[in-house]
């Protein structure tokens, strides 16, 4: 394929890492990019020449300029130009009619987030783009969807329709607790997964006490030699992980479908393994391509607005 047969360039810009696709009239990935220059490395001036030398040879080999579409935290406050937030409940057609305009640059929109306003408050910023992607990966209308990572996110979409969700913490908890609190101490946090001290956090997560009370558990456990220091950062990940499930899915899962799990593949393969203990279906989705889908979802609504 020619640069000048390319239906668009879809790029996800995230807080560290940017992936830029090139995709042919019909979604198809046609190549690809990846780097480490997420939205905290680039000069506040400085995002028009980052983009502009990241897609160059898409977008200038042949003279041709593909249009542009971006997603996550390039549109937050953060990042190059804030995106105004859709409000949930929210379709693809929607995120589509409110895309943002940079204003320097021929044919270049970012995707607008999602927020809840009303007696909630919760934000998203490229998960949006993954969910209504999940949707086309998986020809379904309806689902619960997990999509864990250092904020995971809960949906519930009925009718191809965002109707809610809410955020857990999780991912960064993992990392506060186990790089910067007592826990660090007897933990060694770079030890490989351990299945066994996972499915024990798990476990945990069923007792009595709440969070708070089995996040020390690590600490009392390891003191006593029940834990070791290589499967500590196992059992606290079981922990956080089966609280946010046995809490969110309790919320938002009331159907006999499986929840739809979409991310990358070896955090949905520990999230999988959650499901599957604590007795939940559920049906693994890739959460590249559930990006590059959702971007090519939405570049088709604004091309038949």
């Amino acid at each position: 394929m020619t640069i000048s047969n390319a239906a668009l360039i879809a790029i996800d810009w995230g807080t560290t890492n940017r992936r830029g696709y090139l995709l042919d009239g019909s979604g198809n990935i046609q190549e690809s990019l990846e780097d480490t220059l997420g939205i905290l490395a680039v000069p506040a001036a400085g995002f028009e020449d980052a983009l502009e030398s990241f897609v160059a040879k898409w977008r200038h080999a042949d003279g041709s300029r593909p249009p542009v579409l971006m997603s996550g935290m390039v549109g937050s406050r953060q990042g190059w130009i804030e995106a105004p937030y859709a409000l949930c409940p929210a379709r693809a057609g929607d995120l589509a009619a409110s895309v943002m305009r940079v204003p320097t640059l021929e044919d270049t929109w970012i995707v607008p987030g999602i927020c809840l306003n009303d007696d909630r408050r919760d934000v998203m910023r490229g998960e949006e783009v993954q969910i209504f992607g999940a949707l086309e990966l998986t020809s379904r209308t309806s689902a619960t969807i997990c999509l864990p990572g250092t904020h995971s996110k809960w949906a519930q979409v009925e009718d191809a329709r965002l109707i809610d969700f809410a955020t857990a913490m999780t991912g960064e908890m993992f990392e506060i607790m186990c790089t910067h609190s007592i826990l660090n101490a007897l933990m060694n946090k770079d030890a490989a997964h351990d299945g066994d001290a996972f499915r024990r956090g798990l476990e945990k997560s069923a007792s009595t006490g709440g969070l708070l009370n089995h996040m020390f558990s690590v600490r009392a456990d390891g003191l006593f030699g029940v834990t070791g220091a290589e499967q500590q950062s196992s059992y606290l990940s079981g922990v956080l992980i089966g609280n946010e499930i046995r809490e969110l899915a309790g919320a938002f899962h009331q159907t006999a479908e499986p929840v739809l799990l979409v991310g990358a593949v070896g955090l949905a393969r520990i999230y999988n393994t959650a499901f599957d203990y604590l007795g939940i279906a559920c049906e693994s989705v890739d959460g590249e391509l559930a990006t590059v889908k959702g971007l090519a979802a939405i570049w088709s609504e604004i091309a038949r607005a």
